[in-house]
This record gives structure tokens, sequence and C-alpha cells, in this order.
């Protein structure tokens, strides 16, 4: 995290950052405007239970609940690479009672679809920047490949397009993989998931034996799943034996998506602000940073202005790259 945002967080969280998330003594520190919320905030998250980013809000979800004093409901919606569950709150009343938690997913799949239910931009109020993350790659533990060579090795010996999964049709990890297979011409065919839950299943049974999850997944089945690559400009914390591709060698892989919080266009401004600032007070406590860093997510905070400029510029990256790409999913 660079000094500036440290210093926003700070002074967002003042007073919080050692305060003892099992105790969770938020109180001054988090005053409330009696007008909001006067009951039970939903967020929905477009991807199946259990997968790091519905582990990850959750954590941040009972920290609001317990700031607030008023429940914040996950909801699941996955499916269409996250498009149904960000329909569903980009037709929601705009007052704050119906948010959205997703990944860079939102920005790729009008690209990818053509005919996709909302516009990023148009249709979404940006609140926070939640985190970036490492993708891991990963490879079932009977798999003669030990790094991204010998995977190449591997696919182009087999003599058909290598199945691999991840856990969102268009997301980060599949147009990621995308791009690595044209690259260095390794014939690949996806295999979408609804979520990392199920993808880790599949590949622990050994259905699916190459797949792209997050790190703590990685981290945790490391005895039956090898990774050999993470994602990023840099190596993920919770794998820090594991090289990047540039490191070894492939470059064009450096790109992370983020994880963010939104709400329907039209939202009041109030609580735009508001919930984003609550959100970044936790950030800086220190058993939620703790809890996070274990899941993997590098947390990154910041206003909505900032997380708008975020969202307009990957909106425009990933348009190149898929155009590019010649991909689509309609």
């Amino acid at each position: 995290m660079n000094q500036s945002r440290r210093r926003v967080l700070q002074q967002l969280g003042l007073g919080l950052a050692t305060s003892p998330f099992g105790g969770i003594g938020l109180g001054p520190a988090f005053a409330q405007d009696s007008a909001y919320p006067t009951h039970a905030v939903r967020v929905v998250l477009p991807f199946s239970a259990g997968g790091s980013s519905d582990v990850a809000f959750r954590v941040l979800a009972d920290g609001l609940s317990k700031a607030w004093g008023k429940p914040v409901v996950v909801d699941n919606r996955p499916g269409a690479g996250g498009m149904i569950g960000a329909d569903a709150v980009a037709k929601a009343a705009p007052d704050g009672y119906t948010l959205l938690a997703t990944l860079t997913n939102l920005v790729m799949a009008p690209a990818l679809f053509g005919k996709a239910p909302y516009n990023a931009q148009r249709d979404f109020a940006p609140i926070t920047e939640l985190a970036t993350l490492n993708l891991a790659w990963v490879v079932h533990k009977d798999l003669p490949v030990v790094d991204v060579k010998s995977l190449i090795e591997y696919a182009k010996k087999q003599g058909q397009p290598l199945p691999y999964g991840t856990y969102a049709v268009g997301g980060t990890g599949h147009l990621l993989m995308e791009s690595f297979g044209r690259s260095n011409d390794v014939p690949l065919v996806h295999v979408p998931y609804k979520g990392e839950a199920p993808l880790v299943n599949d590949m622990l049974g050994g259905q699916v034996q190459i797949g792209i999850i997050g790190p703590a997944n990685a981290k945790q089945h490391a005895g039956r799943l090898r990774t050999i690559a993470v994602s990023g400009v840099s190596r993920s914390p919770l794998l820090p034996g594991v090289p990047t591709f540039k490191e070894q060698g492939y470059a064009g892989l450096e790109r992370q998506g983020w994880f963010g919080l939104l709400a329907p266009a039209g939202t009041p401004a109030s609580i735009v602000e508001k919930v984003s600032a609550d959100v970044n007070k936790l950030m800086v406590v220190s058993a939620i940073r703790a809890r996070m860093a274990e899941i993997g997510y590098v947390l990154v905070g910041g206003t909505p202005a900032s997380f708008a400029r975020t969202v307009k510029s990957d909106e425009r990256f990933w348009k190149d790259i898929i155009a590019a790409s010649n991909i689509h999913l309609d």
C-alpha cells in the first residue's frame, strides 16, 4: 500500500487500528447518521458461496453489521459471469439498501456478451475498491507439470485442446488464460464454473486437472493441488514461494482484477459517501486486516471518486483486450 493511501485509511479509521475485532469496539468512530441505515442492508454477491470473494466480503459484512447495529445480509446470486447479480442491483431501488460486491467481471461482461443488461458506468455508483487479488494457476498433483514451461510442453503433447477451469465466465482468470494460450500457441478449452468452491471440488476429484483459483484455496489444498504460477506484478503474500508468470519468462499476465462495492446509480451521494467511509474504517481494524490477509486479499480502500476512475479505466482496458482476442460469449 502506498503512503498516501495508508494516510487516508488511517485518517478515516482514526482510533481503530488497534481495535480488537472480537469485541468490535467500533463505537465513536462509527457515529451514526440516524437516517441510514434504519434496517437491514442486502449486499448481492454474484458468485456462489464458499469462494474467496464470498469469504472476504462476509468479514466486512460482519464488521458493518456491528458498526451500524443493523444486519448486512450477503445474497449470493451466481451465473452469467456475474451479470445476474449485477443486473439485480442495477434495477434495485437506489436507496442504499441493496448494494453490489463484485469483481472486475462487472466491466468485462458487457464486452464479452454483447447484450449485457446493464452498463457498468451508467447503472452503478462506485463506493469503494475493496481489494486486489493474485490468481493462482494450479494443477492436480498427479499431472506431470511443475511450472509454466512444463505446462506448455504438456499441453502441446495432448493433440487436443487442454481443458482448464475458472470460477467465472469472462472473468480475469478466463481472459488472462486465453491471452496466455494465444501468446504461447497453446490450444485450450475453457470449463466455466459458477463459483470457486465447485471448481476446487472438481479439481480435488480430478474432474478437471488445471484451474485458476484464489491463493487461499491454493494454499489450503497444497497437498493435492500444485500451484505453478501466480498472476500479478508481484508474488502472492500467501504463496511467497510461487513465482509470477513474468518471473518465469512469460509476460502479459501482470494485470490484477479488483474486488469492489457499488450501489445502484442514483443512490444519494450522502449514503455512498457514508458507506465508503465506514468500509474504509473497517480496513484499518487489525483483526480484519489479518483475516483478509489470510484469504489472500490485498486491501486497497479509497474514495468513491477514485474507484469510479478505476472502473472507467478498467472497462476501457478489458474492452480492448476482449476485442483484440476476439472472444465472444453471446
